[in-house]
Formats: C-alpha cells, structure tokens, sequence
C-alpha cells in the first residue's frame, strides 16, 4: 500500500489541473488512470498519417482558467476562421465575424442570413435579468426570432453545446458567446491530446491504474496494482465514472457521434465551420479541419469531420449525402478513417446550473470536472482548480 498526500482519480483535464494546482501548493499529489494516455475525452489519434481528434474538439485561447494553467503557449495553437459558411436556399454563404472585419458587414447582409429582427441578438444579454432560461426561451424573450438566429445560431450552438433543442442554460450559452467574441478558437499542433500532455508535466501519473472502489471517509482507492491511500481524495474521472464511484446519481449528458474522412480534394476552400440551415440531414456542424490545421494530414490530402448529435448508430451513408449537400460535392471517394460515438460528449447545463470552479462532495473526497455546471475545456481546468483550493486548504498546503 503506498500513501500519498493526495490520490487524483482520473488523468483527464480536471484531474490534471487538480494535481498540477496541488503541486504548485506543495503537495504530493499522485494520479491514477484507467486508459493508456492522459487528456480524458479530450484526447486524439493517428489513423493512417491523420491526427483525428476523439470527437469535432476545439480549445478556446480565451478561457481563463486555461490561460491559468500556464501551458498556451506550448501548445502551437492554429486558428479555426472567424467565420461560418451556410447551406441555404439552394447556395452556400459565408457569414464573417464582423467584430474583428467591419468591413465584411455589408457582405454578410447580402447574403440574406442577417435581418432586421436580428439586431435583437444584441439584447440578448439583457434578457438574463432575473432566473435562468432555456436558451431558446431566452432568444424567443429577446426577440431574436430572424434568419441569423434559426439558420446560423442555433445550428452552430448545436455543435457546440451538444444540443439542438434550445434547453441550455441561457447564462451558460451567454458566457460561451463572450469566450468566442474575446478569443478565435483553434486547434493545438499535434491535436488535443497535447494539451493533456502539456498538463501532465512532471506530474506523477500512473497510467492502466483503473479505480474498482474508493472509500472516500478512509482516503483509499483500490486498483489491480494494490491500494493507494492518501490524505485526501479528488475524484475527477469523468461525469458518469465519478458519480459511480462516489455512488451518487448520473448526470445528464449529451451523445454525439464523429466522423472523420479523408479525400484528396478539399470539398470548400475554406475552414470555417459549416452547417445546413435547413438541416436536411444528421449533421450538425461539418469542417476541413486541415485547413485550419494542416499538421493533421499528410501532404496532399485533407481531413473532414462531421459531427451528429445521434444517441446509437449512424447511417453513413446519410452521413455522406448530407456532407455532399452541404458543401455542393461529391462524397463516393471520401474514405472512412473513424467514428467517434461518444455517449457522453458533455453534460446538460439546464436553466440555474451554470457556475464557474463548482466542485462537489462524497464523504471526505473532493469531485470535480465539467459536469458542475461549466460543459467546457475551461469549466473542466477551473473545476479542478477549485479541488486543489479545497484540498490545500484542509491539508494546510501553500
């Protein structure tokens, strides 16, 4: 049995900036993971010369607790376009952020996409004055009722929340809104799976260490390489994982289900993402990820995924037609490199459950990870954070 100061259940991003905040606190924290790599769910893979990521990921250069972490700037980070391209009425537009290229607005109306009804999604954030609401809700509340939400936003939320039916803590998606406007999201060079490496640094990880049971009041874990005890206990291995070993209910998550294709000619010149406002089929939201990132193909292909909110299997080929009419191409030659389904892509954030660093309690061990209340890379970093803070401050650490 080896005793420890601290016993982190889980490598993924929560667990990681838990460990890495207690080192910095002076503690001697040491992290056991059931896979053979750290990064959680935010992890990638070679297939064939790509890097494919584990689901349509990117990484936010804004998100507060990332910047915490000290660890951009290894990152290589490659910007996604401030833009979006849009399927609709028998053509394919481009909408770009008129924030950062004023110049594009008077583009961007053209296109037919942004009316007048849309200027009410400047009053969005008024409309959270007083409880939460449903994302939808709070839109329909504002008024923001126009093209620019039903064909752009909501499509485009989607893939980003996980959910198409508007249920979303408006807070939540009001905050997620802010993160884009202050920074360009992107992808690390080498993919996801760095920024778990970049995070684990020095850190004492012991990899194929699955955790069959903890008691929480005793500070032990049990593994198939013996026990583990310590004066504290972190449980961040996930949403569903950690709810079973503290033994509490599950929480709410959303499925999601990738696909990634490799083809020799790009189907759009650009990075953007893309969707179909008139969501002719399962996809969500669609990109030529090696635009953005050229590291993740080899010379002379391209890499495309696809993401679709489907809980089980998907039809491919439904898969390919709505690529193919998305972006205005043939799809016969793409060839398949992997499907992600992920039951568990992100927990629900409802109306009333959006916080920023909330970690939760089973007997004497801390949890934390992005089920409390922040669905995000940031919300995952600031939640273990907060696990350190609460660790160090009954174990006496800087």
């Amino acid at each position: 049995m080896t005793a420890h100061d601290v016993i982190v259940v889980g490598a993924g991003l929560a667990g990681l900036a838990c460990a890495r905040t207690l080192r910095a606190r002076g503690l001697r924290p040491v992290v056991l993971e059931t896979e053979r790599q750290v990064g959680g769910r935010a992890t990638s893979e070679e297939v064939d010369g790509f890097v494919v990521e584990r689901g349509f990921q990117v990484l936010n250069p804004a998100y507060p607790h990332l910047r915490a972490t000290g660890v951009l700037e290894q990152l290589g980070m490659n910007a996604f376009p401030r833009a979006v391209r849009v399927r609709h009425d028998g053509r394919l537009d481009e909408l770009v952020d008129p924030t950062r290229h004023p110049t594009a607005l008077p583009r961007d109306l053209r296109t037919g996409l942004v009316g007048p009804r849309d200027v009410a999604a400047a009053r969005f954030v008024t409309s959270l004055v007083g409880a939460d609401r449903r994302r939808g809700d709070a839109f329909d509340a504002a008024g923001f009722t126009g093209p620019l939400r039903h064909k752009v936003v909501d499509p485009f939320l989607a893939g980003v929340v996980c959910e198409d039916e508007g249920s979303t803590s408006a807070r939540f998606t009001a905050w997620l809104a802010s993160m884009f406007l202050l920074g360009t999201p992107g992808l690390p060079t080498g993919g996801m799976r760095r920024l778990g490496e970049a995070l684990a640094g020095g850190l004492d990880v012991r990899l194929g260490h699955p955790v069959t049971a903890v008691d929480t009041d005793a500070g032990r874990v049990e593994t198939p390489h013996g026990s583990f005890t310590g004066r504290a206990v972190v449980l961040a291995a996930g949403p569903v994982s950690s709810a079973e070993l503290a033994r509490q209910g599950r929480p709410s998550t959303h499925p999601t289900t990738t696909w990634w294709f490799a083809t020799h000619q790009a189907p759009s010149p650009s990075g953007a993402i893309h969707a179909d406002a008139e969501r002719r089929g399962p996809i969500v939201t669609t990109a030529v990820v090696s635009h953005t990132a050229p590291d993740h193909a080899p010379a002379g292909q391209h890499l495309v995924a696809a993401l679709t909110l489907a809980d089980g299997e998907v039809d491919e080929q439904a898969v390919r037609a709505h690529a193919s009419h998305i972006y205005g191409t043939e799809t016969e030659a793409w060839r398949t490199l992997a499907v992600h389904h992920i039951p568990h892509s992100l927990p629900a954030v409802a109306p009333g459950q959006f916080a920023r660093g909330r970690i939760g309690f089973q007997g004497e061990a801390v949890l934390c990870g992005d089920q409390f209340g922040n669905a995000s890379v940031d919300g995952a970093l600031g939640s273990g954070q907060a696990a350190a803070a609460e660790v160090a401050r009954r174990l006496g650490g800087r």
